[in-house]
């Protein structure tokens, strides 16, 4: 039976890199059937997307947007809680994870404690239902320790936690039992990396496999200082500079940022450590030029969370003998816990 469902459609030359672009961002729909038509494909989509991400997703490549119907693959079970229709009661199909991270070509699935027992069978199933997918893990308590790595269990497929992810172009390895990534900050990569000028010098002071100096280097003709405690993240920010065009520069260093001495250089700094990044404001505003830009992240909850994470930043900078100029942005990057979100506040610090 063929559904109605949002296409894109392009020249049959550009399929394949096409379909490969949708699938990295989790657009594919790989539950129906690509149309051919003439010299042109016909490809289905998850849901709805901005004209804008799409040009930058595909770049180059010509398209076309619209509508119609599409047979399915097969006429096996269409998602995931029928593939478990016969595995699983009523009460714990309610708790079967709906949705789940992509890191490149690893599906990450968060299953709750009550349905520990099932992981397996659910891994299984998630993965006959996206053969595409090479490997599906299970996440595994959560992240902790000074490298900020958390444990995942494998569940199909096969078994690795290393990857090549695709964001706006830009090529970053990972190996999520060495070093921390999320794809939920893919916005706020590009996001940063846009208002960066040419020439700036940037330093992100808790970098990781480095997706924000690789976002930047890669648009921009700007140098970014990139420092991790975390010798494998640098490790893998190596490898990701092998692997992109950039027109930047970017200097990896392994360390503590307190161990950074300099002093009123940088015109931006990154402190993407929601849950540290506190402890660190004095050494921000200690790298910063007077007028830089800080982007500052931090957990927050509450009615009026935009307006709780801009008055503590002001009074961190206060605390370290400074000052906020101006709050340029604030926003809600992510959901982090039930009533509670990843932050990020744009500020001018004096």
């Amino acid at each position: 039976m063929t559904s109605k469902k949002l296409f894109l459609k392009v020249a049959a030359t550009d399929g394949e890199r096409t379909r490969k672009a949708l699938l990295e961002h989790n657009l594919l729909d790989t539950n129906h059937k690509i149309l051919s038509q003439d010299s042109s494909l016909f490809i289905p989509l998850i849901h709805e997307v901005k004209k804008e991400s799409i040009d930058s997703m595909l770049g180059p490549i010509n398209y076309e947007t619209g509508e119609m119907e599409f047979a399915p693959i097969s006429e096996g079970p269409k998602n995931l809680i029928e593939a478990l229709a016969d595995h699983l009661s009523p009460t714990e199909l309610d708790l079967v994870p709906r949705a789940y991270d992509l890191i490149g070509d690893i599906a990450i699935l968060e299953i709750p404690e009550e349905l520990s027992r099932h992981s397996e069978t659910i891994g299984r199933a998630f993965h006959s239902l996206h053969k595409n997918f090479s490997t599906v893990l299970a996440k595994k308590g959560a992240i902790s320790g000074t490298t900020r790595v958390r444990e995942y269990q494998h569940l199909a497929g096969d078994k690795k936690t290393d990857t090549i992810h695709i964001e706006y172009g830009c090529r970053i390895a990972v190996n999520l039992s060495k070093a921390y990534f999320s794809p939920r900050l893919l916005e706020e990569h590009n996001r940063i990396a846009q208002l960066t000028k040419d020439n700036e010098f940037v330093v992100d002071m808790f970098c990781g496999v480095g997706p924000f100096p690789i976002h930047i280097a890669k648009q921009r003709k700007a140098h970014v200082v990139a420092i991790d405690i975390n010798p494998a993240a640098i490790a893998l920010l190596k490898k990701s500079i092998g692997l992109n065009r950039l027109v930047g520069t970017i200097e990896p260093i392994v360390g503590d940022v307190k161990s950074f001495t300099k002093r009123d250089i940088a015109d931006r700094v990154i402190m993407n450590h929601p849950s540290g990044a506190f402890d660190f404001v004095s050494d921000a505003c200690r790298i910063l030029k007077p007028q830089g830009v800080l982007h500052y992240y931090d957990f927050h909850g509450g009615n009026n969370p935009e307006n709780a994470i801009a008055d503590k930043l002001t009074q961190l900078v206060k605390d370290a003998g400074h000052s906020v100029v101006n709050v340029n942005f604030v926003r809600r990057v992510r959901d982090s816990a039930p009533y509670e979100y990843q932050m990020v506040v744009d500020a001018i610090i004096a």
